[in-house]
């Protein structure tokens, strides 16, 4: 057994060590573990800066762009138009997250909201759904699409329901 095998290596891998190690002024630190490199950035630490100041408090429309959030693709065209450097999505994604800007959750606000129907609902429509309500001694619901689902509830571990989800309210309505 060689030297070389002892440490699982080929016996040329022995070989090239004791030349670094024999190198003018090297000796032992030439033996010494480093950091690889790695493929350089396209972008420069001042280009990513530029980048954060572009999208920073602003809207991605100023830029010229229909959307008004940002994401990665958008940040990705940006970044081409401007520096002409083309970049992946998880290379976007990985300078975002090295310059401080994470995911947000955007505002839930309707863009076709409508001040007068919101006025009407508030002032007659539900005061009148309330009063029937009232009169009949039943319970009103609000459901929208973020509360449905079309799959079946889950009975357990592993297991089906065998209701649906809107039937799973009693007929006389109490909860």
């Amino acid at each position: 057994m060689t030297f070389a095998a002892s440490f699982g290596m080929h016996r040329s891998w022995a070989y090239k060590v004791r030349a670094q190690a024999r190198g003018r002024g090297h000796g032992v630190r030439a033996l010494r573990s480093s950091k690889g490199t790695g493929r350089p950035r396209k972008l420069t630490r001042t280009q990513e800066q530029q980048v954060l100041r572009w999208i920073n408090g602003r809207n991605p429309m100023q830029y010229g762009f229909d959307f008004g959030l940002w994401t990665r693709n958008l940040v990705r065209e940006l970044v081409q138009r401007e520096f002409d450097v083309t970049l992946s999505l998880a290379s976007i994604g990985t300078m975002l997250a090295r310059l401080n800007l994470t995911a947000q959750k955007p505002l839930q606000r309707a863009y076709q909201r409508n001040p007068e129907a919101i006025e009407r609902w508030q002032h007659d429509i539900y005061p009148a759904i309330a009063r029937q309500a009232h009169k009949e001694n039943a319970d009103i619901f609000f459901w929208d699409e973020s509360g449905f689902r079309l799959t079946r509830c889950m009975a357990g571990p592993g297991r089906r329901a065998v209701r649906h989800p809107l039937s799973s309210v009693p007929a006389s309505g109490k909860v």
